[in-house]
């Protein structure tokens, strides 16, 4: 049985945009709530991709409160939110170069958890 994968060109502004998306995703899903709210009705490549990292970005922000919450407000317990926050950290970037890369190769990038808030047409 014969897998078939769509592959889009390397280069142009599809691929650019979605890959910026995936590196802002680190940061929290603002940057590719916006993208996809701008590129929503253009392409659906870089519309897909955009939603993918939003979800990821949304993922990381709640992951982000919660160490952070621990790390306040659990007494005794506070470097555990200290090292989950570090770890978060080294997690977002790695991941979201990932997908970086991947998008930039013309293929579909995919993340091991996200919280699925926008919605795709998949």
């Amino acid at each position: 049985m014969e897998v078939a994968m769509a592959y889009m060109a390397t280069d142009g502004p599809d691929t650019t945009v979605a890959g910026v998306a995936h590196l802002s995703a680190m940061t929290g899903p603002v940057v590719p709530v916006l993208i996809w709210l701008a590129r929503r009705k253009d392409d659906d490549y870089s519309t897909r991709e955009a939603a993918n990292a939003a979800n990821y970005g949304m993922a990381v922000l709640v992951a982000a409160v919660l160490a952070t919450l621990v790390r306040l407000y659990v007494p005794l317990l506070g470097f555990l939110g200290t090292l989950a926050q570090l770890a978060l950290l080294v997690v977002a970037v790695f991941y979201s170069v990932q997908a970086y890369r991947s998008v930039h190769r013309g293929m579909p990038a995919s993340y091991p958890f996200k919280i699925k808030v926008v919605k795709t047409h998949d």
